[in-house]
């Protein structure tokens, strides 16, 4: 099974603590941009059938946190085996309000053109919980534990990166899949780097358009909240790592399954214009 989760959903990461959410402090820093990446295939095992991959995600962010942050992302590949080839396709588009307490979103997954699977929903975090209502495949009302949203979870990390946070455990909700789950995450972040200019893969103006910005290396675990605290030592259903720019843009993927992995060059970049705050 070729997994296409939003991965890009990417650098989308969250700091939580026992006592609750820490408000990251980042987020009125936050870049709205437009970011393309070339995926190309690392490697898989005989076990996949897979004897090529290739492919292309399209992540662009607008607002800021007066006006809340839209997100639309797509997700392309091209996968060949011993016996045919396909494309699988996975479009969302996502808002989140400003103070991170309301979300609502779209995903569709796409295999060979035809669509598969539609989820529609909106959720908050009002209370102890995320609330989820889902309108499709079918209507639906969810409760779940304690988690937070997505532009949150980026300004979340650069907040503990500036703080030199090495290692943060994260409950995220993305409407992803089938719109009803938790993710819970482990990220490893590196030590500040400034002026990458070494990244395979970048053109020079990707390269020049963060020559003033810090980053850090992170790689992140996802696990599923299906499984059981109880039940022994948990394996990540998958793993990202990139480079995460101080404006939010990630650089560098490597994006690990179990049967294959992927390398996303960061070939474009865009900043956005975006509505100032007013007083």
């Amino acid at each position: 099974m070729i997994k296409t989760k939003t991965a890009l959903s990417l650098s989308l990461l969250a700091l939580m603590t026992t006592t609750g959410f820490v408000e990251a402090a980042a987020i009125d820093k936050l870049r709205a941009h437009r970011a393309v990446y070339d995926l190309a295939m690392v490697e898989s095992s005989d076990r996949s059938g897979i004897t090529g991959m290739n492919g292309r995600i399209v992540y662009e962010m607008k607002g800021s946190v007066c006006e809340g942050f839209a997100v639309r992302f797509r997700f392309l590949t091209n996968v060949q085996t011993s016996r045919k080839g396909f494309t699988t396709d996975q479009r969302s588009t996502t808002y989140e309000s400003g103070d991170g307490l309301d979300f609502n979103f779209v995903t569709q997954s796409y295999l060979n053109g035809q669509l598969e699977q539609e989820v529609r929903g909106t959720a908050d975090r009002s209370g102890p919980s995320v609330n989820v209502k889902l309108s499709k495949p079918e209507k639906l009302d969810v409760k779940l534990d304690k988690g937070i949203f997505m532009t949150q979870h980026i300004a979340a990390i650069i907040d503990a990166a500036k703080s030199n946070e090495t290692i943060l455990s994260a409950t995220v909700f993305d409407g992803s899949d089938k719109g009803d789950e938790l993710v819970d995450t482990t990220a490893i972040v590196g030590k500040t780097k400034r002026s990458v200019s070494d990244l395979k893969g970048e053109p020079k103006e990707v390269v020049e358009a963060f020559e003033r910005e810090e980053s850090w290396p992170v790689s992140v675990s996802y696990f599923s909240t299906a499984e059981s605290a109880n039940a022994g030592e948990r394996l990540p259903v998958y793993q990202v790592s990139f480079l995460l720019q101080e404006s939010g843009v990630s650089r560098d993927l490597m994006m690990r399954y179990d049967d294959y992995s992927l390398r996303g060059s960061l070939k474009k970049v865009e900043f956005l214009p975006s509505k100032p705050c007013t007083p």
